[in-house]
């Protein structure tokens, strides 16, 4: 197995190219058997050491896209510190090879992928390469050194606010932070990785880690003062009960650096957090989430390649927006020139700058198209329907297109509360089989669900070429029944209505958001319904009173304000005030125990909502339900989702100890 995931090619020049491609994966992870065959190579380099060394992937997919998940998910605490310890021997002795080391890379480059390229004296890229630590978002941070090499090579604080937001940033940005040598073209990267090693070997200071060229010396005072910032700013976004990880790493940075001990600190640290309630929930989350997207993926080169969008207001407008900046033709239909016109101002004002994920040569600019007269559809392989939240309106725009249809065109609807066979009636009986709900959530550039909605009439084949097009545009394809609400408004409306009720009886806004933040939400309920739309929230609310026996009309106060106009966000008055996209809040004088009831009252309709949807089959799992809850609702990340939340409940060793890690120097 070793043998065959690392292969060593020495070259007429006396340098050599050490490959990487893990078998039967689609990208690869760094895990026990990949360490090993690595350890291995490094034997032979030491013994027969080349002029230079170049470290690339085989892969399409990049270079490697971190650890081994399920592997790190299933060991315990002993095994992943002897496996730690070995991976830091291991790249020390990558450091320490006498001929210099260069990291080719392309695509990605994460985690410890990045861990193995920043122990090489240079990295070079290409433009399709993105680096980043994900870690924080797993309820970890760097294992590998990542926390100590990553800040002697960048400006300390920039590395530090990469690894605790665990964004990515494409090799254009990497070249600015000096992370990489070179980001060139994909002809040129050879070329560039040659240029590197012809630089020599680098002079690394404290015997260690950073590099001479790139390395800014802070001053003890100075690191105390960037973590503290970095504390202060975490604070607003995590508790340090429901997320350590954030802190642990601020802990780690601001420690004495550029020793043994502090990979000790770290590789410490680093286990103690993964034996944590929240890292075994977020984690348990990834592998549930890239289970669903794998289950939706279908091979390259699928039959979808021209999307036609009806409707340009702002789901409309950003649907279309998002689908071809990943790769699609999309042609954009609406009544209105002007609102089309303003979609695609903003869109190509939001496309600027952006990396572009697609094979495509043209410019995302250039694949969005203005369609006033509709004339796409004739063309189009998947139309999506984006039209205002009313059965007849819809049914409207259907008869408008039904006969103009490719025979295989699939003909989908972004409704998010109506059922499909109330939709679907009057389509003729090949183009309701290629019906289906394709709802996606707003803002369409942040939510990554998409409720992939089966009605009584979709064709098995439809929806799985739904799902592979929702996969396809980096979206998270979760399957639901056609059903009142479908999952997540079916069981988000009652949480928000409930808010609703929790102020008419005389609560503030910032109490009721308090109590859900505390209990770990990622919005308060009151937020989310002004961020929504009170007037989508009214509408959702109604037609689940209208369908389901147990769900009250919505309550008087949502009522007048949309009758009023105040629509939340979009109208920049709500329940809340919005200036700048921002709700004018004032802080919460309630107590702990006044929260506690406020969540309660809370929870408990969404809770009950669950326990109906599951006994309904309006998902196929209870993991479905959790992974719809929490990307497509804000339900708690660090509580792994309704169901598991109740499971966890049941066990009070779990639900009321959040393990905490010990602080790195002591663990």
């Amino acid at each position: 197995m070793a043998k065959q995931i690392w292969h060593l090619e020495k070259h007429e020049d006396n340098t050599a190219t050490l490959t990487i491609n893990v078998p039967g994966q689609a990208q690869n992870t760094l895990g026990q058997a990949v360490l090993d065959g690595f350890c291995a190579q490094l034997d032979v380099l030491e013994k027969e050491t080349p002029k230079a060394l170049f470290i690339r992937s085989s892969k399409t997919s990049g270079f490697m896209a971190g650890a081994d998940i399920d592997e790190l998910s299933s060991a315990d605490a002993e095994a992943l510190k002897t496996l730690i310890d070995q991976g830091h021997k291991a790249l020390k002795r990558l450091e320490n090879l006498s001929c210099p080391t260069v990291a080719i890379i392309h695509g990605t480059c994460l985690g410890g992928g990045l861990e193995v390229a920043l122990a090489c004296d240079h990295r070079v890229a290409d433009q399709t390469a993105r680096f980043g630590f994900p870690e924080v978002q797993l309820g970890l941070h760097p294992g590998l050194g990542g926390t100590e090499r990553f800040v002697a090579l960048l400006e300390p604080a920039t590395a530090l606010q990469l690894m605790l937001t665990g964004k990515t940033i494409d090799a254009r940005k990497a070249r600015k932070l000096g992370l990489v040598r070179d980001a060139v073209p994909k002809r040129h990267l050879t070329a560039a990785a040659k240029a590197a090693a012809e630089a020599g070997k680098k002079t690394r200071k404290r015997g260690l880690f950073a590099e001479l060229r790139h390395t800014v010396e802070i001053s003890s005072p100075g690191k105390r003062f960037i973590a503290n910032r970095a504390r202060k700013e975490t604070e607003k976004r995590f508790s340090k009960k429901h997320y350590p990880a954030p802190y642990a790493l601020i802990d780690l940075f601001e420690e004495e650096t550029g020793t043994d001990d502090a990979l000790q600190k770290e590789a410490r640290s680093f286990v103690a957090l993964s034996q944590t309630q929240t890292a075994e929930n977020l984690i348990n989350l990834f592998l549930r989430r890239e289970a669903l997207k794998r289950d939706a993926r279908r091979p390259k080169g699928h039959d979808i390649a021209h999307v036609h969008v009806i409707g340009a207001g702002t789901m409309g407008a950003d649907i279309a927006m998002w689908t071809a900046m990943n790769g699609y033709t999309v042609t954009l239909q609406d009544i209105d020139n002007e609102v089309i016109a303003k979609a695609i101002g903003r869109a190509h004002k939001w496309m600027d700058g952006k990396p572009d994920h697609s094979d495509d040569i043209r410019d995302p600019e250039d694949r969005l198209i203005a369609d006033p007269k509709g004339d796409g559809v004739r063309s189009a392989d998947l139309i999506i329907e984006a039209g205002p939240e009313k059965a007849e309106i819809k049914q409207k725009i259907y008869d408008g297109f039904k006969d103009k249809l490719k025979s295989r065109a699939i003909i989908a609807t972004n409704t998010s509360s109506i059922r499909l066979e109330t939709l679907a009636k009057g389509l003729p009986k090949p183009n309701a089989g290629r019906f289906v709900g394709l709802h996606f959530f707003n803002p369409v550039t942040k939510m990554p669900l998409v409720e992939i909605v089966k009605g009584e009439t979709t064709t098995k084949e439809t929806l799985s070429r739904a799902l592979a097009f929702v996969e396809s545009i980096d979206k998270l394809p979760l399957p639901v029944k056609s059903a009142p609400g479908f999952l997540v408004n079916r069981i988000l409306t009652p949480y928000l209505l409930e808010a609703v009720k929790l102020i008419d009886e005389g609560n503030s806004a910032e109490d009721v958001d308090a109590a859900a933040e505390a209990f770990g939400m990622q919005q308060g309920p009151v937020e989310v319904a002004d961020t929504v739309g009170l007037d989508i929230c009214l509408e959702v609310g109604r037609v689940l009173a209208r369908d389901l026996d147990h769900i009250n009309e919505p309550p008087q106060q949502l009522v007048e304000k949309v009758d009023a106009g105040d629509l939340g966000k979009k109208s920049g008055q709500g329940f809340y005030t919005w200036k700048d996209g921002e709700p004018q809040k004032e802080e919460s004088q309630a107590t702990d125990q006044q929260l506690e009831s406020l969540q309660k009252r809370l929870l408990d309709p969404l809770l009950e909502e669950v326990r109906r949807v599951l006994d309904e089959g309006i998902v196929a799992s209870e993991d479905h339900l959790d992974l719809g809850a929490v990307f497509g609702s804000g339900f708690a990340p660090f509580r792994g989702g309704p169901c598991t939340y109740m499971r966890q409940r049941k066990a009070p060793s779990s639900e009321e100890t959040q393990d905490e890690p010990a602080e790195p120097s002591e663990a």
